[in-house]
């Protein structure tokens, strides 16, 4: 099978590079052909080559009996079979099959490039739908975003206050003098503290107590996450509708976070709990805009069909406003990044990115992402792998703990 132009525009990352690198690829270029029973790489083996399936039907075998198929022409067909530092699975032939096969190098020049370290949103990116990139909503916001008008929220009193002091040297005592500023915020932390997550030895019924078992770091982070709900509201009845779907799926993803984070080494698991709730953060300045604009300007559909494009870019300049470290400032725009690379240690990135996908599990969108287990960050994981099979086993394991680390947000 030759390769052509538009094969390669179908591809993800290659459909990122330019049509000149494009244009020189195609040149002479020609499909692989496997037999049925082909073994094209083995679970363990480094990668070397990303490979395409283009024709023919692909079995993922991840071991202990567990497999899943991948067929050309479907949305699972558009990403490579794995990549990352080792195969995650062993890839055979279920039917006569041709592959396209590349360099590794290709997923640092398509995904870990300027893309996922910029904070910028370019209105004639053409990865825009047209209908975005017209419609008078999204030019407004875009003209208000590079003038710096945007309405930015404040970071709740007490979180502010607390992440402020903790750029000192500041001890238990006045760090919970702090967080008794804001009475509900405190009886949270205290009821978190003496909750099975953190298996105390003895209850505790005050703040000072609650904070010394939970260390400051841990207390920063979690109050935080206490503060955020008080952000997501609007006066607007259809724009209120979206901040508390909004919530709720913050409130899942930083769930799966925590779960995952827990399950392994490296991760502090408030700070992945933070991270879960910050991951769409930029949705906020974008509907806290749609609410002052002219109504008569903008539809629930375009409203809803712009959130993807600017949540990430968006959500890194708030949090870069709000001063948050490095690595939580990142998360917006790596969340939905499915084939960033962190390196060798397991990030958080690689969490959020993991819970994202894992979070996306029994709905219609699954259909059109990558496989779990195809992802860099997956290999990263203690046990090495993550399909759905698995999540889900997961998932029902920790039901309990999900169950109370939500309770905790929403209540």
């Amino acid at each position: 099978m030759p390769i052509t132009l538009d094969i390669l525009k179908q591809l993800f990352p290659i459909r990122t590079l330019s049509d000149e690198e494009l244009n020189a690829f195609v040149l002479g270029r020609k499909s692989e052909i496997y037999e049925r029973g082909a073994v094209l790489f083995k679970a363990g083996e480094p990668i070397e080559s990303i490979h395409y399936l283009l024709e023919g039907t692909v079995l993922m075998e991840l071991g202990g009996g567990e497999t899943y198929e991948v067929t050309a022409d479907t949305a699972k067909a558009r990403f490579p079979l794995c990549c990352g530092k080792q195969y995650s699975a062993t890839a055979r032939a279920q039917t006569d099959i041709q592959i396209l096969r590349v360099a590794s190098t290709i997923m640092s020049r398509g995904v870990a490039g300027p893309r996922s370290q910029q904070a910028l949103i370019d209105p004639s990116d053409e990865q825009i739908p047209a209908g975005v990139r017209e419609s008078r909503l999204f030019q407004a916001f875009i003209q208000s975003y590079k003038d710096e008008e945007l309405r930015i929220p404040s970071l709740p009193d007490v979180a502010m206050r607390l992440r402020k002091a903790m750029l000192h040297d500041i001890g238990i005592d006045e760090a919970a003098r702090i967080v008794q500023l804001d009475p509900a915020i405190a009886a949270k932390l205290i009821h978190i503290a003496n909750s099975p997550l953190y298996l105390p030895v003895r209850p505790i019924s005050n703040c000072h107590d609650a904070v010394l078992r939970l260390g400051l770091t841990a207390t920063r982070n979690l109050v935080t996450s206490f503060c955020l709900k008080e952000i997501f509201r609007s006066k607007d009845p259809y724009l209120n509708q979206l901040f508390q779907q909004q919530w709720r799926a913050s409130v899942k993803l930083s769930s799966l976070c925590y779960i995952l984070a827990d399950e392994n080494e490296g991760v502090s698991r408030e700070e992945a709990l933070l991270a879960g709730l910050v991951a769409d953060i930029g949705v906020i300045p974008f509907l806290y805009f749609a609410e002052v604009f002219p109504r008569e300007y903008w539809t629930p559909e375009e409203v809803e069909a712009t959130i993807p494009y600017i949540r990430g870019p968006i959500g890194t300049f708030l949090l870069k406003k709000w001063d948050f470290p490095a690595n939580l400032i990142e998360i917006p725009m790596l969340a939905e990044d499915w084939y960033h690379d962190s390196g060798n240690a397991l990030a958080m990135s690689d969490i959020v990115i993991l819970s994202k996908l894992h979070s996306y599990i029994g709905t219609r969108r699954m259909a059109e992402l990558p496989a779990i287990n195809s992802i860099p960050a997956c290999a990263k994981l203690k046990d090495g792998r993550l399909s759905p099979t698995y999540s889900l086993k997961v998932l029902h394991d920790a039901e309990d703990r999900i169950r109370k680390a939500t309770q905790f947000l929403e209540t």
